[in-house]
């Protein structure tokens, strides 16, 4: 099982704030092709680099990584899993639904910091990137 990369994970990279043992496996899931992550994610950080600088560095780290797309069968299971937490009284946002459903539709752990969000998929703290 691979792992699908989330947004924090990315940030907390790229701002230094990722532990340097954790940023060094992380390259290496890049490196090994072990690890992709969701157009979501794409989006999100390229949302949020708000200078030509943080644009240029994310640009950058994301050309090391394959971008899973939301289809439908990613659509679909992401609808699933916002009934099936708001029939809890549980609210999962779209992006998050989505990027659980990517990973899930894919045979992915989630590696993220936000695991409340994630409550569907298996789920990996960024400090065990890369530990199988």
């Amino acid at each position: 099982m691979g792992y699908l990369i989330d947004t924090c994970v990315f940030i907390d990279h790229l701002t230094g704030r990722l532990p340097p043992a954790a940023s060094a496996r992380l390259e290496r899931v890049a490196a090994s092709g072990d690890g992709v992550t969701s157009v979501l994610v794409c989006h999100e950080l390229l949302f949020g680099a708000r200078t030509p600088k943080a644009q240029a560095a994310v640009k950058k780290l994301l050309g090391a990584w394959e971008a899973l797309p939301v289809d439908r069968r990613v659509a679909e299971r992401a609808a699933e899993i916002r009934r099936d937490q708001a029939a809890g009284g549980k609210t999962v946002g779209l992006s998050d639904s989505l990027t659980a459903a990517t990973a899930e539709v894919h045979g992915l752990r989630v590696v993220t910091a936000n695991v409340k969000d994630f409550r569907t998929v298996p789920v990996v703290h960024p400090g065990e990137v890369g530990v199988t």
